[in-house]
Parts: structure tokens; sequence; C-alpha cells
């Protein structure tokens, strides 16, 4: 056993002469007692559940003492055998225990300091019975000089003293458990269509494409029998609860549940998920929106639900409910589009509303998601896309895309169509704009002329920034970006060793896009923006007595925002007609892969040895759920405004 012990040996006799009057003075009665640097296991308490099963997890109260010590870093480590091999802790290089886990301290302070330790039976075969759970401080060895080490371990069973000892029973049957840990929707808000933008019918799973809801979830599992579950989720709006739709991976379409695997069982598993909300739920948000009130709001229910034949150990922590304030998009011109102006002087002079249709009753092949609006000399066409893809504490991506086309039958007829897309990246809970890019052209019948606008920006820095007015247009945009970049930076704790990370982003982005103008028709085409960027890291380890690393395989977005639009105003003064279309696309995957740090510590084994453990922490593990390729709007006609 590795133990050191200090002696104070005093002689019988000892004298100090000197002619100071604060010179030190003993005689043969007095006793020197010095402090010396230690750190022991005073108290481990028995937990308020006796009973235990394999896989299951474990609460314990402990208590520790320190002298002289402030050390950083230090782990207690601690392990459970039968209560009639407790000896072997003592004799036995590889005692018959069940290792369940440390716990960290970040720094010893002097004196008393309690802790609770959140620990786990293993997931193997242990035998039924009486158990002791032993600990021992400076699992890692982190204290250099320490004293005495016989005190950082429990002790005392000899005598049937078992302060530092928590004395538990073991059931060997089966057991398993599901817990739902955190709900989290997107930015914390949802977004639907007004009353007439979309269907309110339809009660079976919803066939178009584009999410109602993206978002994550944080689930555990314990236990080793059941690795797998489905989710179910409801929303509850004015005391009624109707289900929601998940979409499949792999399977390109939604569904009611959705199936979910479990890697392990040591840490809380990252799962995204897709909603989509039928005709009739739809309907009923709608009616229940009170656009005169502060916040709107719903209740979102998941589930987990076991399928295994098994029963579960506590369902009661299988659902979480969030409350997520909504709002209704509705089919009218934005303050900032750049022809609000002349849209809303058609309005004045025709003293009628100018939008009076919503998207369904100009045409039924219009995309539903998409804002229609048309007057009787203006059309105004826009969509909109923006989701957060990811957990923001970790990685996460949020792409936005918009498009729109407009008309207003002013000065011989005003036009304009634009496309553009952005990525702001976070990670760590930290964030930058990553990547935006644009094209727009304002065609004015009057004058003959366009306005175009083509800008490109790349983590606050511009590619391309230029605009003119012109009589004709034919220009071709084509850039691609690739290199690595480390954008942010934090620190883990894994076990007892702390890591810092460094991550980025690695990859390409470009344009690939035409603007033509002439004869008074201008079109944009191609690929407005193309991106495949993936995670980029390094990790370093500050403890000498520890080694680490990280493991990344991780597609943070791949995709293409394609776009087609043109606008003719070639016809305005002499026919009355304006002849224009829009098809919007996108394919998209995102939050794909694996992104995981590891470390390698020395481990106490109680009698005699410190053998390497080895630990990760898993920050991703996850398919493509996100990997779809929708329509954002797609409409073409003629307006005719002579009649």
């Amino acid at each position: 056993m590795r133990t050191k012990y200090l002696a104070l040996v005093l002689p019988l006799f000892l004298a100090a002469c000197s002619s100071d009057d604060n010179a030190l003075k003993v005689t043969v009665d007095d006793q020197i007692t010095t402090d010396v640097e230690n750190v022991a296991l005073v108290e481990i308490k028995n937990p308020e559940q006796g009973l235990f099963q394999p896989g299951q997890p474990i609460s314990l109260d402990f208590t520790i003492n320190t002298t002289l010590l402030e050390t950083e870093h230090v782990g207690v480590t601690f392990m459970a055998i039968p209560k009639d091999k407790v000896e072997q802790l003592k004799t036995h290089d590889n005692p018959e225990g069940y290792n369940l886990g440390v716990h960290y301290i970040a720094q010893l302070t002097p004196g008393e300091q309690s802790f609770t330790a959140q620990l786990m039976l293993p997931n193997q075969e242990m035998p039924s019975g009486e158990y002791l759970v032993a600990g021992y401080v400076d699992s890692a060895r982190s204290i250099e000089n320490e004293q005495d080490l016989e005190d950082n371990a429990s002790r005392g069973h000899e005598s049937g003293d078992f302060t530092t000892y928590a004395q538990v029973t073991v059931d060997s049957s089966k057991y398993h458990d599901f817990v739902m840990d955190k709900l989290v929707v997107g930015d914390g808000y949802a977004l639907f269509p007004y009353i007439g933008l979309r269907e309110t019918t339809s009660d079976n799973a919803p066939e178009h494409k584009e999410a109602d809801l993206i978002g994550h979830f944080d689930a555990s599992k314990f236990g080793s029998g059941v690795n797998s579950a489905n989710v179910s989720a409801t929303i509850t709006i004015n005391g009624e609860t109707l289900p929601v739709h998940f979409w499949q991976e792999g399977l390109n379409h939604y569904d009611d549940k959705m199936h979910i695997e479990f890697k392990d069982h040591e840490q809380s598993h990252y799962f995204p998920y897709d909603i989509a909300i039928n005709g009739v739920l739809l309907g009923k948000l709608q009616q229940a929106y009170d656009e005169n009130a502060d916040s709107n709001s719903f209740e979102l229910t998941m589930t987990l639900e076991d399928t295994s034949e098994y029963d579960e150990s506590n369902t009661a922590n299988n659902t979480l409910t969030i409350e997520v304030p909504y709002s209704l998009y509705k089919n009218e011109v934005p303050d900032d589009h750049p022809m609000a102006d002349e849209l809303n002087q058609v309005a004045a002079q025709s003293n009628a509303m100018p939008y009076p249709y919503a998207a369904r009753a100009i045409n039924d092949n219009v995309d539903t998601s998409a804002v229609v609006v048309k007057g009787q000399d203006s059309l105004f066409i826009m969509d909109m896309f923006a989701n957060v893809y990811g957990d923001k504490s970790k990685v996460a991506v949020v792409p936005l895309f918009t498009s729109s086309l407009a008309y207003a039958n002013v000065n011989g007829g005003r036009a304009t169509a634009a496309a553009s897309g952005a990525f702001s990246l976070y990670m760590f809970n930290q964030s930058k704009s990553l990547f935006s890019v644009g094209a727009y052209g304002n065609a004015d019948g009057g004058a003959g002329t366009i306005k175009y606008g083509v800008n490109v920006s790349l983590i606050g820095n511009s590619l391309i920034d230029e605009s003119q007015t012109l009589e004709a247009l034919n220009k071709s945009y084509g850039l691609d970006w690739e290199e690595e970049q480390k954008l942010f930076s934090t620190t883990f704790t894994i076990v007892i060793v702390p890591i810092s990370v460094s991550a980025g982003v690695k990859g390409s982005v470009g344009i690939n896009t035409d603007l033509k103008y002439e004869d008074q028709r201008f079109s944009i085409g191609g690929d407005v923006l193309t991106a495949s960027l993936e995670a980029y890291a390094t990790a370093g380890i500050d403890l000498l007595i520890a080694s680490g690393g990280i493991g990344v395989d991780f597609l943070i977005i791949s995709d293409t925002l394609s776009a087609e639009a043109y606008v003719d105003i070639s016809n305005v003064i002499s026919n009355s007609e304006f002849i224009y279309g829009i098809d919007v696309s996108n394919n998209m995957k995102a939050i794909e892969g694996e992104f995981y740090l590891w470390v390698k510590y020395p481990g106490y084994e109680f009698c005699c040895s410190f053998p390497t453990r080895e630990a990760t922490k898993t920050l991703y593990n996850t398919g493509a759920l996100y990997d779809k390729t929708w329509q954002l709007v797609n409409y073409q006609d003629t307006l005719n405004f002579a009649n």
C-alpha cells in the first residue's frame, strides 16, 4: 500500500539559549505539534433509497476535511463491493468491486467540504446482496507530498465503524429507465402562416416538406436491457390537445412518432426533431391568436415511449412540457421592402386594399408556405425561411433564406426580384455571422433602366459589394472560398481533467448566379448560395497527469439555394400586362456525425494501483435527420390590369 508516515521525534531534553527575550525555550513538558498538508475522507452518508439495480444512478452525499491544501482538479473515486469482501480493498490488487465513477472537485479549501456525487451502478451482472460503497479522495494523485494517505480512503470496517462507507442493497434483476432531460424549440418561439395562407382542414400527417418547428431534446437511458424508444409530441392550445408529426429520417415524409436509438447509458444524448402540423391544428392556433395581446403561446409536450417487453422503472420522468410563444406571418408587405412605398402608393390611388387575396385564392399551384398578395395594380410574392439547427451550447447553424418578387403599376411599371441567403454559426453559446450572399434587380419601366446589386460577405469581410444603374445587364458571378477558420474557444471538464477546445469551420462556400436585363426583362438564375461546412477543432490539456484529444467527423451544413426569377415589364405600357415568375428551392443536410472529447488519466483501484482510465464527452453522435429538398416558392403568371 502506498502509505507514508511522518514521525516527529523529540529528544527528551531540548534547550535553546539566546540572549534575546523572544528566544524559544522548551522544557521536557513541552510538546510541539505541527499541521501538515492532508486531505481526509470524513463521511459517506447512506442514500435515502436503499435498493438499487445494475445500471441505475445513485447519489451519495460525502464530506472531506482538508488541511493546508488548495489543490485543483481533485477526483474522488467510488467503488461498490459486497459487504463480505470489503477487506479486499486493502489486500487485493483487483478487488471484486464495481466502479461507480468519479466526483470532480475543482479546488480544495481548508476545512470541511461537503459534496453530492452523481454516480451509476455499472451495466453488468452484479450478484444480489448487501454492498458497501467505499470512497478514495485524490484518485488521480493530484496532490504532491501528502503526508498521510491512510485517511484518504474509507476505513474502520474492521471495528464495525462504517462512517466512511455507504451501505446499499443490490437487486440483480433487469433495470431500465428513460429520462427526458431537456426540450428546446429553435430560438424559443414559433412562426405560423396567417389565416388563409394555408389550408386548415386536413387532420392527418402533413404532406408539405417545410418544417413548422425545428429543435432538439436531450434524453438519457439507464440500464443495459433496452436501448431504443419512440417519441411522440402534442400541442395544447386553449385547453385542447392535438398531435404533431415528425419528419422520418431517410423516408422523406412526416409521421406521428419518431424512433430513437441510444448509443450508450453514461450521458445525456442529443436528438434533433423536425415537426410539421396539419391543417386542423393550424386552424386552432390561428383561432386562438390575439393580435392585441402582449404575447401568444402554446404548450409543446414531448414523451419518450418504452416499446420493450420489460417494465420501465419510472415513467414519470419520460415527459417534458414547455411553453412556446408564437406569432402569425401575414399577407402584407414588410415595411423595409424596397418597393413598400410604391405598393402603398398604388393602394392609395385605387382607394382599396391592394392585397385582398390569400395565396390559394390566386392560383392553386402556388406553394402554401409563400406569401402571395395581389391587388388591382400590384403584386407581391415573398418567402422566408429561418431555423436553428443543432444545440447552440455545442454547435448550431442558423440558415436564413429570403426571396421576393414585387410589381407596382406606377410610372410605366416598377418591378423587383431578389434572392438572398445567410448562415450564422453558434459554438459553445458564442456566435458569428459566417456567410451571406444576396442579389437583386429593380427594373424601372419609365426610365428603361435596371438597378442591380450583388453582395457577398464572409466572417465579417466583404468579398463582393457592387450596385449600378444600367440600361442593359449581362453578368455572371462565381466565387468559391475554402479554408479552415478557428472562431471559438471554451473549456470542458471530463471527470477531473480540464480540456481546452478551439473550434471553427472548414469547407467551402460560394455563389454561382447570372443577372440579365434586356428589353425591359430582368432575370436572376443559378445557385444563389452553396455551402459545405464541417466542424474543425483542436484540443489542449493543461493537467500534467493527463492526456486527451478531440474526435471530429461532423457536418455542420451542406446547402444549395437555387433561384430562378424574372420580371418582364416590356408590355406594361402597350398592353397593360406584367409577366413574372419565381422558383426557389433548397437542398440541405445539417448536423450529422460525431464530435467528442476524450481524456486519459490515472485512476485509483483502492489497494495498490493507479491504472490509466479513459473517458469521453460526446457533444454529438447523430444521423442526418435534417436532409431534405423542398420548394420555398414556385409561381409564374401574367398580371393584366387593363380590366
